[in-house]
């Protein structure tokens, strides 16, 4: 039982931890994505050198070091591509309108340097464990590659629940080309089929004929595809899977982009609006802002759930509005506002003071 529960906990916890890890990381100060970036490219490095060096191995310990160093390869381009390094040449919104062939190909534009990043760094993995003895850091990365191009065409179909909650304040702009839709014909078939595969791998690691490693290394990337599958459900449930990782987010609710000392250069803020709020409350901080309780704000908006339905709010010359909006299907709720000068950490405690 321990050989079966042991790696399946550790996949998690490895999911988990570096999922958020990354979004930390993000959500730190512009001028230190440089460093960051170039810390997790030693990394990347290294991750090969662990790779090469495992692929003839098949002991338990290089199960496991082939599996931590596909996730450090994954990892890096994750935050190649949510820092902004590593995105695609377009980088705008989607034009109003835009439909069929021409929104898959400005959408596809926007993130195809981000796709062709992971194709070499995939073929790099491929290379250095092609025909070898420990596939674990090929499969894992195979299916971390494979799920998450699943997820991004279920989004761009359409989902109710998307995720764009972690997209940075300098992505927010891929948002524009997801769509919210109750339902879209390829999610029965992605879970469909990854849930087939899955199964395939658990009889096959579970059968007391297969080895001892070649058990643990299908049940190691099995793990990942289980919570790959998990993602793809939480597009479609009403789940908010935001915290699971607010200690991960917490770094995007500090400022971006800072003034130098005594300029009046504009400073953006924005963070989750967790839970519903009251709506009265909400309108006490609301005047507060346009008074200057916080500092100078020029601007603050954002949409937010209440008992009863959703909610959006702005902030502009002076003005404040609370209006009621249809239902949202489970999109994730944000504020944000652009000022000069101003106290981000008290408009943050006093949004979060306005909980129902």
């Amino acid at each position: 039982m321990v050989e079966i529960a042991l790696p399946l906990l550790i996949t998690v916890l490895l999911w988990w931890f570096s999922t958020g890890a990354i979004l930390y990381v993000d959500g730190l100060p512009r001028r230190l994505h440089r460093w960051s970036f170039g810390v997790a490219t030693l990394l990347l490095l290294a991750a090969f050198g662990v790779i090469a060096w495992t692929a003839g191995e098949t002991t338990t310990t290089a199960a496991y070091a082939a599996f931590v160093a596909a996730l450090v390869v994954w990892g890096w381009n994750e935050l190649a591509f949510l820092s902004g390094t590593i995105v695609g040449p377009r980088r705008e919104p989607c034009p109003p309108g835009a439909e069929g062939w021409l929104r898959f190909r400005l959408a596809t534009s926007a993130i195809i340097d981000h796709e062709i990043a992971i194709a070499l760094s995939g073929g790099v993995v491929a290379l250095l464990t092609i025909q070898a003895e420990n596939p674990v850091a090929l499969w894992t990365f195979a299916v971390l590659w494979v799920m998450r191009l699943s997820a991004k065409l279920n989004i761009y179909l359409g989902a109710p629940n998307i995720p764009d909650a972690f997209l940075p304040a300098h992505l927010r702009y891929l948002a524009t080309y997801f769509r919210r839709r109750p339902m879209n014909a390829l999610l029965p078939v992605s879970v469909g089929a990854s849930s087939a595969v899955l199964a395939l791998m658990v009889v096959r690691a579970l059968d007391p004929a297969t080895p001892p490693f070649q058990s643990l290394a299908l049940l190691l990337p099995a793990g990942m595809l289980a919570l790959a599958i998990l993602e793809h459900w939480l597009m479609f449930l009403p789940i908010p899977s935001t915290w699971l990782w607010d200690w991960g987010l917490a770094s995007h609710r500090r400022l971006v982009d800072p003034a130098p000392q005594g300029g009046t250069r504009l400073r953006s803020w924005e963070a989750p609006m967790l839970g519903a709020v009251d709506p009265g409350a909400l309108r006490g901080v609301l005047d507060q802002v346009a008074t200057g309780r916080f500092g100078q704000v020029i601007s603050i908006s954002g949409t937010s759930r209440s008992e009863q339905g959703w909610i959006r709010f702005l902030v502009e010359n002076g003005r404040t509005e609370v209006q009621p909006v249809p239902p949202r299907r489970f999109q994730p709720a944000f504020v944000t506002a652009v000022g000069r000068d101003f106290d981000a950490a008290q408009l943050g405690k006093a949004l979060a003071a306005c909980a129902a």
